[in-house]
């Protein structure tokens, strides 16, 4: 198994898609996160429960899903690479309600960027819009 690695300044462009083979895309150490296909993937991270309305919260599932990258032009095998997008928390009953956005990347080194905007890797963060929450993206990168 190879990962393949993405080191220095480095800035995709136009329509790429990056195999490893067998291992994964790694932007330095750190695997580059991807877009879920379905709720049933592993999450991304986990974010505080959203505790409206009070005083039982709605959904207390906390685990979080990259649900949608901003970037659409380069992916990791069949999956968009995360440069900025949605986040979903909850899910208890299948469906997570709760918005949020994936801040920009602060643990992308190189910085590795797809048209300027740098790579999400594994341990950034996203912030949850109902209760300001910071969700930790470092269960799991997306990527199989």
């Amino acid at each position: 198994m190879a990962d393949l690695v993405l080191k220095g300044m480095l800035n995709l462009t136009g329509m790429l898609t990056l195999k490893a083979s067998g291992g994964k895309v790694m932007v330095e150490t750190a695997p580059v996160l991807v877009e879920i296909v379905a709720p049933s993937d592993l999450p991304h991270g986990v974010a505080p429960p959203v505790l409206l309305p009070p005083p039982k919260p709605l959904d207390d599932d906390t685990r979080v899903w990259v649900i949608n990258s901003f970037n659409k032009m380069v992916k990791a095998g069949n999956k968009n690479i995360v440069a900025l997008g949605m986040v979903m928390e909850g899910g208890r009953n299948g469906n997570p309600i709760w918005p949020g956005m994936v801040l920009p990347s602060q643990n992308n080194k190189g910085p590795v960027t797809i048209n300027g905007i740098a790579i999400n890797v594994l341990n950034d963060k996203a912030i949850i819009f109902a209760n300001g929450g910071t969700a930790m993206l470092s269960q799991s990168s997306g990527q199989i």
